[in-house]
C-alpha cells in the first residue's frame, strides 16, 4: 500500500485523517501486533509526521527505493499492542512516557 498527499493538500490534517482511519481499522482487527512502513531517508517531513503517530526508525534499506533518489529507505514501526509484564503500567506515546 502506498500512502500519499499531493504538495497541495500537505498541512490540511489529510494525511492525519488517512492515518487515523488506517490505524482505526488495525485496532478495531484486534490482530495486529505491529504496523511497519517505508520512508525515503531523505524525506524528513514524512518521519516527522509518522514519528508524531508513535512510529520509530528500526532499520535502513539500502537500495530500497527503484526509481528515486536517494535510493535509501527507513523502516518505521509502530507497535499496537499495549506492554505486558512489569512495566505494563508505562506506556510510550508520541515520544513521551504516559503512566496510567
Amino acid at each position: 500500500m502506498t500512502l500519499g498527499c499531493l504538495a497541495p493538500y500537505r498541512r490540511l490534517g489529510i494525511g492525519t485523517k488517512m492515518l487515523n482511519h488506517v490505524l482505526n481499522i488495525c485496532e478495531k482487527d484486534g490482530t495486529f501486533d505491529n504496523i511497519y512502513l517505508h520512508v525515503q531517508i531523505s524525506n524528513e517531513s514524512a518521519i516527522d509526521f509518522y514519528r508524531k503517530f508513535g512510529f520509530e526508525i528500526i532499520e535502513t534499506k539500502n537500495y530500497y527505493c527503484k526509481r528515486i533518489e536517494p535510493a535509501d529507505a527507513h523502516v518505521l514501526q509502530k507497535n499496537l499492542r499495549v506492554p505486558s509484564g512489569r512495566n505494563a503500567d508505562v506506556q510510550k506515546t508520541d515520544n513521551r512516557t504516559n503512566y496510567k
